[in-house]
């Protein structure tokens, strides 16, 4: 008999509920700067229609303590997951990982549908970088640590070698051109981007989504990324194995060494300046994007920790317990964050694409999450699974899933 069955309520791990709906707030931040405009706008244009100095002074702090960090705890989270799965499913690993890759594809469906409207998805490459995950489901810990680092450092060593004909590859290069916004690309000017989003039509929308998500694709080749997924995907599975989340995540020791190591490392980033997606190399950028790296996985690492020591303390586990039931329903409100996101700044929305600041779009990412929070304790006092997540499940296990509680069933 097979215990390859959906994870019931009970038996999931709070903390790590509490780490992905931590990890959906920052998302929020981390993309609401793409969702209002703020990044693609004129520098220019940004001066007159906000508080320019005060904008750009929050831009930095969520690059400090935000960007980068809050996609790796996602998926540091997304392998743990495969972990604690696999091991529950091991006497039965066969049917479990047909199922599980059964589980990839309609994630990987679902990712698809969802890139065609925000090029800043993340589930496609998840499912994608799942089935490769799959492959080192029995390495050994001390192995699965060494792949993580070979994946991680790999582009790094790319580079190094691209060094000696950085001098040939910068004559094959388009010249670089001064930076106008903070996002833009070399094929289309910042006007014109966020012309489309003001007064292009749906067609027009969806057309330039997908130049952007073309792009990000395209960027990931200098910037390593496709390999940095599978590195961080690694590191999640050997925290898991090592039982980090659960035993390892309470060292005073481990949370001071990670918040230092990770703002050392990112504000040396900071100070240095440099683009991860710089071609041809210099040794002043590879060593940029060594710090932004390290600074990405010891903030996230510290993130942990400190969350984990925090919920031991009667005050911290009652707040952050509000965080449970949005990791719960973490795709629901992933999508959720995307479609009111969408309706409020797009121009067949509230058309407030270019038109607010950054102060005044965290303002409507702070209402967006308490929403969240509210919504998701009100679901799941009356269900088991979020509605993306029940749709998820029933599509995997092939029949439908009971989405309600038990009569006999306390909801918490």
């Amino acid at each position: 008999m097979t215990s390859n069955q959906p994870i019931e309520p009970k038996q999931r791990i709070e903390i790590l509920d509490i780490l992905r709906g931590f990890a959906l707030l920052g998302i929020i931040f981390m993309n609401m700067g793409f969702f209002s405009g703020y990044v693609f706008m004129p520098f220019d244009d940004l001066e007159q229609i906000t508080d320019f100095q005060l904008d750009e002074k929050l831009y930095s702090f969520l690059d400090v303590i935000v960007t980068g960090k809050f996609y790796t705890l996602f998926s540091l989270l997304f392998a743990v997951g495969f972990y604690i799965q696999y091991e529950k499913n091991k006497e039965d690993s066969i049917n479990f990982l047909k199922t599980y890759r059964r589980r990839l594809f309609f994630l990987l469906l679902i990712g698809f549908l969802h890139s065609l409207i925000w090029f800043g998805d993340i589930l496609l490459a998840y499912s994608i970088f799942g089935f490769i995950l799959i492959l080192f489901r029995n390495v050994k810990s001390k192995n699965l640590i060494l792949w993580s680092l070979f994946f991680l450092l790999f582009p790094l060593l790319i580079d190094l070698c691209l060094l000696p004909f950085s001098e040939a590859l910068s004559s094959a290069s388009p010249e670089k051109t001064a930076a106008l916004a903070h996002v833009q690309y070399p094929d289309m000017t910042v006007e014109a981007v966020i012309r489309t989003f003001q007064n292009g039509s749906i067609a027009d929308l969806f057309i330039l989504n997908i130049h952007h998500l073309v792009w990000k694709y395209l960027g990931y080749i200098p910037s390593g990324g496709y390999f940095k997924f599978l590195g961080i995907f690694l590191l999640g599975y050997y925290f898991a194995s090592i039982e980090f989340f659960t035993k390892k995540s309470k060292s005073t020791l481990l949370l001071i060494t990670s918040l230092t190591v990770g703002l050392l490392a990112t504000f040396s980033a900071k100070i240095i300046g440099g683009s991860s997606y710089m071609f041809p190399p210099t040794p002043l950028n590879i060593l940029y994007k060594f710090l932004v790296l390290a600074g990405q996985i010891f903030m996230c690492i510290f993130y942990i920790t400190s969350i984990s020591k925090i919920v031991q303390t009667s005050i911290g586990r009652r707040a952050f317990g509000y965080l449970i039931p949005v990791g719960r329903m973490a795709l629901s409100n992933y999508l959720f964050q995307t479609l009111i996101m969408i309706i409020i700044f797009y121009n067949f929305g509230f058309n407030l694409i270019g038109k607010i600041g950054l102060l005044h779009t965290s303002g409507i990412a702070i209402l967006i999450l308490v929403s969240q929070i509210i919504l998701s304790h009100i679901w799941l006092r009356h269900f088991k699974f979020g509605p993306l997540e029940w749709i998820w499940r029933s599509l995997t296990y092939k029949k439908r899933i009971h989405i309600r509680y038990p009569n006999n069933y306390l909801a918490k």
